[in-house]
């Protein structure tokens, strides 16, 4: 009897070792470092990152695919490591196409089942020829005949001296002064609206000109807005695509689509008399209802009884007691469409 219980036991012993075994044995992805870190790269130069990826697991680790996040990156990798073993991955970034503080990761699928993908990140700056401060744009905005002025700081990051001109000072809706900072290294660039500009969006390019070769030329964009002393914001709206069978099949979803104009005097009140459009459709809610104020809301919304499948271009027309200001008009963009 007791060598019977000895043959049985025996084999089960065995097969729950040998099940315990099957089970544990999986690829095991272990990194000694996920981030590259690089400073004082020029743009144009190639950075190269080296990461060791190891396999403490039991079984062979497979590297599935990649998914990287930057226009430039490149990625060379093993298919697969051998248990107990290690390779590179190297990741390669082209910089010609960014510049400031920049981050580019690479998503590396494995079959790892505790680690199905591991992020590998090159991390760093990358210096352009010349860098302007705090953004290669100027935006304006102002009441007419109020003096506003934006400036930019430029910076040469190349070896040697540099000169920059400003060919011409003027523009059609600006005027522009470039003051040197520091000889061939800074500079200080000023914009401001021309004098006697009408109210208006204007967008025009500013170019200054490098001794360099490598900098070139430069064109920095002008946004410019010129305000009444009554105006409306945004000049514009835009509804975009309307989906007619979602929008009629959820209710309340028409007040998702609302869109909101200001109505702002620059000094004092003023009263609005009406609102209309020859946009069908629309349908207009104005805060304060009556009386006056220094600003209104307007509430355009799309009444759901009216909508059918048409164009929704066309002009909203706001009236006022003011005697300069008599009337405002918005463009209205979008279309209905039925799906």
């Amino acid at each position: 009897m007791p060598v019977r219980s000895l043959r049985i036991f025996l084999p089960l012993a065995l097969l729950a070792t040998l099940g315990t075994s099957l089970a544990s044995a999986e690829p095991r992805a272990t990194l000694e470092a996920t981030e590259y870190h690089f400073e004082g790269v020029r743009r144009g130069e190639k950075v190269t990152g080296a990461f060791r990826l190891s396999n403490a697991g039991d079984t062979p680790l497979e590297l599935t695919g990649v998914d990287l996040s930057m226009p430039g990156m490149m990625v060379r990798l093993p298919a697969s490591i051998a248990p107990g073993g290690s390779g590179a991955i190297v990741l390669e970034w082209a910089t010609d196409r960014v510049q400031g503080s920049v981050r580019g990761m690479a998503v590396i699928g494995t079959n790892d089942p505790h680690q199905r993908s591991i992020t590998l990140a090159l991390v760093g700056a990358v210096r352009a020829p010349v860098d302007i401060e705090p953004v290669p744009a100027f935006f304006l905005s102002s009441f007419q005949g109020e003096s506003v002025r934006r400036e930019l700081t430029l910076r040469s990051n190349q070896p040697d001296p540099v000169a920059m001109r400003l060919p011409s000072r003027r523009g059609e809706h600006y005027v522009a002064d470039l003051e040197t900072v520091q000889p061939g290294r800074s500079w200080r660039l000023t914009v401001q609206p021309a004098p006697g500009t009408p109210p208006g969006r204007y967008d025009e390019v500013l170019e200054l000109e490098s001794s360099d070769r490598e900098i070139g030329a430069l064109r920095i964009p002008i946004h410019i807005l010129v305000k009444a002393n009554l105006y409306a914001s945004p000049g514009e709206i835009d509804f975009g695509e309307v989906p007619l069978d979602r929008v009629l099949g959820q209710p309340g979803a028409v007040r998702f689509l609302e869109q909101i104009v200001l109505v702002t005097k620059r000094d004092g009140k003023f009263r609005v008399r009406g609102v209309r459009s020859d946009v069908a459709g629309l349908d207009f809610r104005t805060t304060p209802a009556s009386g006056e104020s220094g600003t209104f809301r307007i509430d355009v919304g799309l009444r759901p009884e009216a909508l059918r499948p048409t164009s929704l271009d066309g002009m909203i027309s706001i009236d006022t007691d003011d005697p300069a200001f008599p009337q405002l008009t918005i463009r209205v963009r979008g279309h209905i469409v039925e799906k």
